[in-house]
């Protein structure tokens, strides 16, 4: 055993309201409180040339426990790229699936086209094909994702059927999420794809009914408000096992009332750990209306979204993707995963959620009815190699590389020179004594969250 030991480069510290030092260590993952009496002892501990020799006790244990301290030489660079490499094992696979690319909404920041109808019985069949074949599957995630996927329901249904089965019959975890407006999520629907495991739902509120019924409104006009929250309100009577995670994208006018909006999912929802918050700031993606929108900027994103995450505390929710992102490899883009693909209505494969079909560069291969992928690997590689890692790079020496590795959005760093990054690094001392608070606090479901496609 090494007999000195050093800081890790590989961590940040915040200070609770108590005076507590909270710790976060992104290649590990580890998120530790320092009572107020120790603090000051910790903080000392870990100055960058510090060393510290065997035996060690006390605090300087709970540290090394946690990875704060790392036997001196320790190559933590390299134990960070084998966590990332570990995208390219076989055992797990996740399928983002479009089983219609239309959609009942036409939510003002919308940037879909809305090009193909349901997906026919060719493209379904190739989808369970190639589920079949994978050889040693350990972990099978799926995404349903559109247009609006409830929109053809009976896809999702039929295909839903075969994954629980499959799964269910070879040992194999399933994970199953839905990005839906919530619009078809009605008593019926929900009875159907729930106990099939299709437990986690991302369903945006973009703010009070005012607010929201100017943004989410019907193809043909109309409000959305009302609906929405009648299913949502079904669900919190029901006994299903689920978990609603409400997206929240907010702008400068809707963030002017997220206190409102807090209240009002405090009344229908703050005593059911079934549902959960999120906070995202409206983005021109590409669609018509990006021209004349006003959108949250630099520093006012991570203010909005820490702000966003605390008063949901204070109101007794639950923030989604809490911790999440703040493990090794947990704000790594999907795209970026080489066992990723979305599999469009058509069969057509791509990466990117966003970019879809408008760049060649996102087509990345197609399905094909027997199961098989024909994949354009040069194309692959845009996506799953292109990050922030290279030497010289800013990504090359951040504390936060391990959760992100520079890969957090794969598409910036091929449309621009740099990539942003994280919402949760840039916040990340504002946000840790939120995860702090929210620690003590019960755990809020029992349902994994599964990997989130932008909506």
């Amino acid at each position: 055993m090494p007999n000195v030991f050093v800081p890790t480069r590989y961590y940040s510290l915040s200070y609770a309201e108590n005076g507590a030092l909270i710790l976060f260590n992104s290649l590990t993952g580890a998120i530790g409180a320092v009572p107020p009496e120790s603090a000051a002892q910790a903080r000392t501990a870990l100055q960058r040339n510090a060393h510290h020799s065997l035996p060690l006790n006390g605090i300087l244990k709970d540290l090394q426990s946690g990875g704060f301290l790392v036997p001196e030489g320790t190559n933590e660079m390299a134990l960070s790229e084998r966590k990332f490499l570990s995208r390219y094992r076989d055992d797990h696979l996740h399928l983002i699936l479009l089983p219609t690319e239309q959609c009942n909404f036409r939510c003002t920041y919308c940037y879909e086209s809305f090009l193909r109808e349901a997906m026919p019985a060719g493209i379904r069949n190739g989808i369970r094909r190639f589920v079949a074949r994978q050889q040693n599957l350990q972990q099978l995630t799926i995404s349903w994702f559109g247009g609006e996927p409830l929109l053809a329901s009976d896809v999702v249904i039929e295909l839903s059927q075969f994954f629980h089965q499959f799964c269910a019959d070879h040992g194999i975890q399933l994970r199953v999420g839905a990005t839906t407006n919530a619009f078809f999520l009605t008593p019926e629907i929900a009875d159907q794809i729930i106990p099939l495991g299709v437990r986690e739902f991302q369903v945006t509120i973009d703010g009070v009914q005012e607010e929201h019924d100017k943004r989410r409104v019907l193809q043909h006009g109309g409000g959305t408000f009302a609906r929405i929250i009648e299913n949502l309100r079904y669900l919190k009577r029901s006994e299903h096992v689920f978990l609603v995670i409400i997206r929240h994208n907010f702008d400068p006018a809707s963030k002017e009332r997220l206190e409102e909006f807090i209240a009002m999912l405090k009344e229908e929802f703050g005593d059911d750990p079934r549902f959960a918050v999120f906070f995202f700031p409206i983005g021109k993606l590409g669609g018509a209306n990006d021209e004349e929108m006003a959108v949250c900027e630099g520093k006012s994103i991570s203010d909005s979204f820490t702000r966003g995450r605390l008063l949901a505390l204070e109101a007794g929710l639950h923030n989604a993707w809490q911790i999440e992102r703040f493990r090794p490899n947990g704000n790594t883009c999907y795209a970026a995963d080489p066992r990723s693909f979305v599999i469009g209505s058509d069969g057509n494969l791509y990466k990117c959620t966003v970019e879809l079909d408008y760049h060649d560069r996102n087509i990345v291969g197609r399905l094909l009815e027997d199961g098989s992928m024909q994949l354009d690997w040069r194309k692959m590689a845009l996506w799953t190699e292109t990050n922030g890692m290279d030497e010289g790079k800013k990504c090359y020496t951040c504390f936060y590389s391990p959760a992100c590795h520079g890969a957090c959005c794969p598409k910036e760093w091929l449309d621009e020179p740099e990539c942003h990054c994280p919402t949760e690094k840039v916040a990340v001392r504002k946000l840790l004594p939120v995860i702090y608070k929210e620690s003590l606090r019960p755990k809020r479901s029992v349902v994994e969250s599964t990997p989130q496609c932008v909506r």
